[in-house]
C-alpha cells in the first residue's frame, strides 16, 4: 500500500478507534524509534566528538600562536562566509532527502552543482569590484579576495555532500566527513600559526580544512554527482527548481537573515571596540559554539530525516520524540553555566592570560547556548512546510540582535554590557524558535487526526527502504 493510501490511524482493535486510549504497542515503537535515533546521533556526534577533542586540545596552542587581534579579521571573514553560504546553492541541498524517487534527487543534486558554480563566479566578480571600489573596506587583501569565494564553495560542497549522505542514511560517512573537516581545519591553523602567526594563517587553515573535508566526503558522493551531471537537462533543472522553490524563495533568504543576526556582533564589534575585543568575543563564541554546533547538526540531521518519514505515516509519534530530545539536550547543556562563575579563570589557565576577557564573555553567552542547542537541534519548520514561519523568526532574531547592539551603541556602554545585551537577545530568539516548533508539530498532528489535508512531504526512498529492513540501511 502506498503512503498516500495508508490509513491515518495506526494499530488495531478498539485502541485504534479510541485516540485517547493507551496503546502499548505504539509506545514500544516510540521507545524503539527514540533509541534508534539516539544511536544514529551518537554515531555522528561520537565520531565528530573525537575531532572536537583534537580541536579543543589544539585551541590553547592556537591562542598562543595568534594574538587576540589576529582573531578579529578571522571573525570578520568567517562571518562573511557564513552570511553568503546559504545563497551559494539557494538551500536546494536541503531538499535532497525529500524526493521518494532517486531520479528526482539526482536532478536536485545537479541543480545544486549548477547554482554553486554560478555563485562562485559571481562572488569572484563582486569581491574584486568591492575591493577596487573600496580598497580600505574591511582591510580586504588580494589573498582574502580569492579565498572568500573558495571558502563559500567549500562550505557549500560540504553541505551538499552531507545532505546527500543524509538521504542515504549514511551516518557513518557523515561522521567521517565532519571529522575530516574539523581535524583538517585545526591541523592547518596550527601549522600555519607556527609559520605566519597572523590572521592569514587562521583564514587559510579554515579554507584549506573545509576543502580537505570535501575531498573526504566526495568519495561517497562522486558516483551520484557524476550521474547527475551527465543527465543535466534544462527542463528537468527548471522543474526541480520550481517544485522545491520554497527553499530558494524562503529558506535561503531566511538563513541569510539568521546568519546576519548571529554574526552581527562580529561585524559590528570592530567599529565599536576594535579588533582585539572582537577576537576575544570570537574565541568565546568558538569555544561555546563549535561543540554545540556539532551536536546540534547531528541531532538535526537524524531528527530531520525521521521527521520527513514519520510525517507521511503517523505524525503523533513525532511529539514524544520532540519532547524527549529537547529534555535530553537541555540537560546535557546545563553544565555550561559553570562558565558564569569560573569563566575568566578557566580561560586564563587554558588559553593564556591574554584571554581572560573571553572567559567573561563566555559566561554571558552560556545563556543563549543553553537554549539554542535544543531549539536549533530540533527545528524542522521546513519539514512541516512552514518555511514562512522560519523566515519570520529569522527577521525577529535580526531585529532583536540589531536592537540590542543599537541600544548599547547609543548609550555608549562597554563590551561586557554589549555582550550581555546580545546574549539576552539571542536567548529570547531561541525560546521563540522552540515554541514555534512545538506549535507547528501540534498543529500538524491535529490536522492529521482530523483527517485534514496537510502539506505532506514525499517519503525519502532511503527511509522507506530502511523501514523494510528493520530501520537500518
Amino acid at each position: 500500500m502506498s503512503d498516500d493510501a495508508s490509513p491515518r490511524v495506526t494499530g488495531s482493535g478498539p485502541q485504534a478507534d479510541c485516540p485517547g486510549a493507551p496503546n502499548p504497542e505504539k509506545a514500544q515503537h516510540d521507545r524503539k524509534l527514540f533509541f534508534r535515533i539516539g544511536a544514529d546521533i551518537l554515531l555522528i556526534g561520537g565520531a565528530t566528538g573525537l575531532a572536537q577533542v583534537v580541536a579543543f586540545a589544539a585551541i590553547p596552542l592556537i591562542t598562543r600562536l595568534y594574538v587576540p587581534a589576529a582573531f578579529g579579521p578571522y571573525a570578520l571573514f568567517s562571518a562573511a562566509v557564513t552570511i553568503a553560504y546559504p545563497l551559494a546553492s539557494l538551500r536546494y541541498e536541503w531538499a535532497l532527502p525529500l524526493p521518494q524517487q532517486d531520479e528526482r534527487a539526482l536532478e536536485i543534486l545537479g541543480l545544486c552543482a549548477v547554482l554553486l558554480l554560478g555563485s562562485v563566479v559571481v562572488l569572484f566578480g563582486l569581491t574584486w569590484i568591492v575591493r577596487s571600489a573600496f580598497p580600505q573596506w574591511a582591510g580586504i587583501s588580494p589573498g582574502e579576495a580569492i579565498l572568500f569565494p573558495l571558502a563559500v564553495a567549500a562550505c557549500s560542497l560540504n553541505g551538499i555532500a552531507t545532505s546527500w549522505l543524509t538521504r542515504q542514511r549514511a551516518f557513518g560517512q557523515i561522521a567521517r566527513l565532519r571529522f575530516a573537516t574539523t581535524a583538517s581545519v585545526v591541523a592547518l591553523q596550527v601549522i600555519l600559526g607556527g609559520l605566519r602567526g597572523d590572521e592569514d594563517g587562521l583564514i587559510l587553515g579554515f579554507v584549506g580544512g573545509y576543502m580537505l573535508g570535501v575531498l573526504a566526503g566526495a568519495t561517497d558522493c562522486r558516483h551520484a554527482l557524476g550521474i547527475s551531471l551527465r543527465g543535466l537537462r534544462a527542463a528537468t533543472l527548471r522543474s526541480a527548481a520550481v517544485e522545491y522553490r520554497s527553499f530558494a524563495t524562503i529558506t535561503a533568504p531566511s538563513n541569510v537573515l539568521n546568519a546576519v543576526g548571529t554574526q552581527l556582533p562580529n561585524l559590528v564589534f570592530p567599529n565599536l571596540y576594535g579588533l582585539a575585543v572582537t577576537g576575544q568575543y570570537s574565541l568565546a563564541q568558538r569555544v561555546l559554539g563549535q561543540p554545540a554546533s556539532i551536536v546540534c547538526q547531528a541531532v538535526n540531521q537524524v531528527y530531520w530525516g525521521n521527521a520527513a518519514r514519520l510525517l507521511t505515516q503517523d505524525a503523533t509519534r513525532l511529539w514524544p520524540l520532540f519532547v524527549r530530545l529537547n529534555a535530553f539536550l537541555l540537560a546535557a547543556m546545563a553544565p555550561i553555566f559553570v562558565l558564569s562563575w569560573v569563566g575568566p579563570q578557566l580561560f586564563s589557565f587554558v588559553f593564556g592570560p591574554a584571554w581572560a576577557d573571553a572567559g567573561h564573555y563566555a559566561g554571558l553567552l552560556a545563556i543563549p547556548a543553553f537554549i539554542g542547542l535544543a531549539a536549533q537541534g530540533t527545528t524542522s519548520l521546513h519539514i512541516y512546510r512552514l518555511n514562512h514561519w522560519m523566515g519570520c523568526w529569522e527577521i525577529l532574531q535580526l531585529l532583536l540582535a540589531g536592537g540590542a547592539l543599537a541600544l548599547v551603541a547609543h548609550i555608549g556602554a562597554g563590551p561586557m554590557a554589549c555582550v550581555l545585551a546580545v546574549a539576552l537577545a539571542l536567548a529570547t530568539a531561541n525560546i521563540v524558535l522552540l515554541i514555534l516548533n512545538a506549535v507547528a508539530l501540534r498543529r500538524t498532528i491535529r490536522q492529521q487526526q482530523h483527517g485534514q489535508d496537510i502539506p505532506r512531504l514525499p517519503q525519502p526512498a532511503a527511509y522507506a527502504a530502511g523501514q523494510s529492513n528493520g530501520g537500518r540501511s
